[in-house]
């Protein structure tokens, strides 16, 4: 997927360390050159796909608890119904993954890819439509949209989550860890 490459390209860009003040010029106009390919790259599924798949699990990403804020503006401009969707997922596939995997190593990985997929999650999480998604996602994982609000929680949307849990498998352990790391978006 040429998204993974772009992504590999452009998340050493969100980290570069700024010179001097002889070069706040340069700076700003790769910065405006950054966040137009940023806008670029997050305005389709296959761009968020991409991007994030590299981005969550970047030796950047894991090593601060800040998202860079270029990232930030770009994660908040982007298209919400496509956006948040493939947010939660990033949040709920590793968390999923923490219990899956039986090696201590991938389990601590997962886990530390799921934070990173909350740090994303938060920057979007004023907006209804991830209030409504997890409220969904939290009715698939126990029934119960755990004070989300009936007036949140969305048929479609329910009906979306459940077959996504199908198809990856989800069984009560995962639905357990992703009720507790997503119930933090309501």
């Amino acid at each position: 997927m040429k998204q993974l490459g772009h992504a590999s390209q452009i998340i050493p860009l969100l980290y570069t360390q700024n010179p001097d003040q002889n070069e706040n010029q340069i700076i700003q106009i790769n910065n405006d050159i950054l966040s137009e390919i940023l806008a670029k790259q997050l305005s389709h599924s296959d761009g968020i796909r991409g991007f994030f798949a590299v981005y969550l699990t970047s030796p950047e990403s894991l090593t601060t608890e800040e998202v860079p804020p270029i990232l930030a503006e770009a994660v908040r401009g982007a298209d919400e119904e496509i956006f948040v969707p493939l947010a939660c997922m990033n949040v709920l596939m590793p968390t999923a993954m923490t219990s899956i995997h039986q090696d201590p190593e991938l389990q601590e990985c997962a886990s530390k890819t799921a934070n990173n997929g909350k740090k994303i999650l938060r920057l979007v999480c004023d907006k209804d439509l991830v209030k409504r998604n997890c409220a969904a996602i939290l009715n698939v994982c126990d029934g119960d949209a755990r004070g989300c609000g009936s007036d949140v929680v969305d048929g479609d949307l329910i009906e979306y989550w459940k077959k996504f849990f199908v198809n990856y498998k989800y069984e009560e352990k995962q639905k357990q860890d992703i009720a507790v790391a997503i119930a933090e978006f309501c």
